[in-house]
C-alpha cells in the first residue's frame, strides 16, 4: 500500500513540474489510490485533464515525452458486469506518454468510456482533492468519484477496498 520510490521519487518530480499548470489536472488511476490508502499496487502514474491540459503537460514535460498527444482508444483488460453480464470497456482520450526517469505516466485529456454497445459517456469532470506527497501539493482524482464509477461498472472489489481505505482514514484522524 506504499508506491516504490521510482513511481514515489516520479510523481513528486511531476508535481513540481506541473504545479503552474493553468489547465485542471489530477493523478488518476492506481497511483492516486494508493496516495488516498487503497490496498492496490500501482505499477505506472496516470494524469487526468482536458486536452488543452495534455498539451500544456506535454510542454512542461517535453524532456521525458516518448509519444505525443493523439487521440487514442482502446479496450481495457477488465470488463464491465452490468446485470450479471460481462461487458466490453472501451477507454477514448487525447493522450501522450512520457517516462519520467524510469516510470512510465499517461496523460489522457477529455477521458471518456464506453461500457458494451452503450454510447460514449461525458468526458470525467470533477474537482480534485490535494494531497502533500514528501512535501509537494499534488491534486488527485477524488475517491469518491471512482467510487461510483466502479460501482457503476461492477467493479464491487475495487469500491470495497475504497470503502476499506475510507475507513481506515476516519478511524486515523477522527
Amino acid at each position: 500500500m506504499v508506491l516504490n520510490s521510482q513511481l514515489l521519487g516520479a510523481t513528486v518530480l511531476i508535481g513540481n513540474a506541473l504545479m503552474d499548470c493553468t489547465n485542471k489536472w489530477a493523478i488518476g488511476g492506481d497511483v492516486a489510490e494508493v496516495i488516498s490508502g487503497v490496498n492496490v499496487q500501482a505499477t505506472h502514474i496516470a494524469i487526468l485533464t482536458t486536452r488543452e491540459g495534455c498539451d500544456e503537460i506535454t510542454r512542461k514535460l517535453a524532456k521525458f515525452q516518448i509519444e505525443p498527444p493523439r487521440i487514442v482508444e482502446r479496450e481495457i483488460e477488465r470488463d464491465a458486469k452490468v446485470d450479471l453480464k460481462l461487458l466490453k470497456v472501451r477507454i477514448k482520450s487525447y493522450a501522450a506518454r512520457f517516462d519520467v526517469e524510469g516510470s512510465r505516466l499517461d496523460v489522457h485529456g477529455d477521458f471518456r468510456i464506453k461500457v458494451g454497445e452503450w454510447d460514449w459517456g461525458d468526458s470525467l469532470e470533477f474537482e480534485p482533492d490535494y494531497v502533500y506527497v514528501v512535501g509537494v501539493k499534488v491534486p488527485i482524482v477524488p475517491l469518491k468519484m471512482k467510487r461510483e464509477l466502479y460501482t457503476g461498472l461492477g467493479w464491487l472489489d475495487r469500491t470495497s477496498k475504497i470503502h476499506e481505505a475510507v475507513i481506515r482514514s476516519r478511524h486515523m484522524f477522527g
